[in-house]
């Protein structure tokens, strides 16, 4: 029972279609300055980080049309770029009100900005967003150059099936644990005759990026990211793997990107038992999702269901037992992305010592996910894959 109950707890889902986030972003540098007219242009180079994405080399350009003294008397606009390791940009712009000050050597200044995100390259392809109350900072250090620090918190929001190139969305893993005991196995499979290049993508439980720790039992060096890419040989099989530490555990899901005919599943452990259950790579959506649910013998059942849209769905929802007769109605109410996992006796009561079918009703216009887990007495467990209507 507890090890179910660890399981259903930790069944997440992945974001699908937009996944809209908040976020901060941060970053810091130096700026030079070159005289032009009555105003100046400048340009910054220096480190930011986007929460959930990770840090990058940051770079911002702009021009200032005119100083009324030690007063920008125009609006202040730039564009910027955050490059991170992995080649993904993210890019927009930068504006500041008129009215900033200029400091002189060795004095600071502050103003409040506000940033938009205008969309970017790989995981950032056509990504929008608004930091609307960025905080930026300033001091003068020598002629024309001055250190810089800002930070805001916002939106971000970004396209789960696009990336750049010519890979493209192949599916998602439902479901990954690493740590608290958890271990997590992808095994990448290509089934065509040519060298196949293939993406991860990997998401926490909210839908933001996850950064896991990746090792691989074939021999590349391990990494922690929250994406890996790779070549697949032809004919071959890769294996990915997660394990954290004990006393922290990360749940989530994993898109797959793929060039040509590279499929997968994935295996996760609960190494103290050596219990372990596999998910299915899974694509598209259905009219509903049916599971089978058993809690006689003392089995027990524990369920997930999740919202993959880019707005609240309320999901009907029919618990039946063996004979068809219906044991509850319910409206499941997800937000955005968002997702419920649950044992089918702790929110059915009437679900105890029966088998039967629970199913969740796709809203209309809408896009969900369910997955189940049994358990037997003796903590065994293994996975339910919902048939869909």
């Amino acid at each position: 029972m507890r090890t179910l109950s660890v399981v259903a707890l930790v069944l997440a889902f992945l974001v699908a279609g937009h996944a809209q986030s908040s976020s901060t972003l941060s970053v810091s540098g130096s700026t030079s300055a070159i005289a032009v007219n009555s105003g100046f242009s400048y340009t910054l180079q220096g480190t930011g980080s986007l929460s959930g994405f990770g840090t990058g080399v940051f770079f911002t350009a702009g021009t200032v049309a005119s100083v009324n003294a030690l007063n920008v008397a125009s609006t202040i606009s730039g564009t910027f770029s955050l490059l991170f390791p992995e080649g993904d940009v993210v890019s927009g712009g930068v504006l500041i009100p008129a009215g900033l000050l200029i400091p002189s050597l060795g004095q600071s200044t502050n103003a409040t900005a506000t940033v938009n995100v205008t969309g970017g390259t790989g995981r950032f392809d056509g990504a929008t967003g608004t930091y609307p109350s960025y905080s930026l900072s300033g001091a003068v250090i020598s002629q024309g150059t001055a250190t810089f620090q800002g930070s805001g918190n916002g939106t971000l929001s970004t396209p789960a099936f696009r990336v750049a190139g010519t890979i493209a969305y192949s599916g998602f893993l439902a479901h990954l644990a690493s740590g608290g005991g958890w271990k997590t196995t992808i095994v990448l499979e290509n089934n065509s005759s040519a060298a196949a290049q293939a993406k991860l993508n990997f998401f926490d439980d909210q839908g933001h990026a996850l950064a896991l720790p990746l090792s691989f039992p074939q021999g590349l060096p391990a990494t922690t990211n929250n994406t890996f890419t790779t070549t697949v040989k032809p004919g071959a099989v890769l294996l990915v793997e997660s394990q954290g530490p004990d006393t922290t555990l990360s749940t989530g899901s994993a898109q797959l990107f793929s060039v040509g005919a590279v499929c997968g599943f994935l295996i996760f452990r609960y190494v103290p038992s050596g219990q372990e259950a596999s998910v299915p790579l899974q694509a598209g959506t259905a009219t509903s999702y049916v599971l089978p649910f058993d809690t006689t013998t003392g089995l027990t059942t524990g369920l997930a269901v999740a919202n993959v849209a880019s707005t609240a769905a309320a999901i009907p929802t029919v618990l039946r037992d063996d004979t068809g007769a219906v044991l509850a109605n319910d409206t499941i109410t997800l937000n955005a992305q968002g997702h419920l996992s649950f044992v089918v006796t702790d929110r059915y009561s009437g679900a105890r010592g029966k088998r039967g079918t629970i199913e969740f009703q796709t809203p209309a216009g809408g896009q969900i996910g369910a997955i189940a887990i049994r358990a037997t007495p003796a903590g065994a467990y293994t996975t339910i894959p919902a048939s869909t209507r």
